[in-house]
């Protein structure tokens, strides 16, 4: 005979699960998203690639990352500013032959639009914006919500029809 898990033992993993989901997405990956999308009404300035580079690094797995190790000068209000953000959140990833695209549009002498927070110039960008995966991502936290929902709606049924 199978053995079903307690209710009372549901419930609190549900609230747990529920509350976990929903803090990191309020305080973590909400945020985040908000500063990307703010970031396609920054003002934009002329730069220039200062420094262009793969970098490899290994995860915790030990598999192979790489990243783009780009720098780029630009000038606000006479003001002089570095930066190497290419977009508000950078990763690396595994796939070289992407970062290898990313380094050739960005390479050592380019020109590029710099996109800057008019509140703070020194943060700037050269994309905006999240991407379909990225922005994905940033909803992660709310699938743990979404799940602790279907525990208790399961739980429910369960004591309702006592399947």
């Amino acid at each position: 005979m199978k053995k079903r898990p307690s209710i009372l033992g549901t419930i609190i993993f549900a609230a747990v699960f529920f509350m976990a989901g929903l803090m990191t997405y309020k305080h973590i990956t909400k945020p985040m998203a908000e500063e990307a999308e703010a970031s396609k009404d920054w003002p934009t300035v002329d730069g220039i690639i200062t420094h262009a580079e793969l970098t490899k690094s290994r995860d915790s797995d030990g598999n192979d990352m790489y990243s783009a190790n780009v720098q780029y000068d630009y000038t606000v209000d006479n003001n002089t500013f570095n930066s190497s953000n290419i977009q508000t959140v950078d990763g690396s990833s595994s796939m070289k032959s992407s970062v290898k695209k990313t380094l050739k549009k960005y390479a050592r002498g380019t020109t590029v639009a710099v996109h800057y927070d008019p509140d703070f110039p020194n943060t700037a960008v050269l994309e905006t914006g999240t991407g379909f995966l990225f922005g994905l991502l940033l909803k992660l936290p709310l699938l743990f919500c979404v799940v602790s929902v279907l525990m208790i709606f399961s739980l429910f049924k369960r004591l309702l029809f006592g399947r």
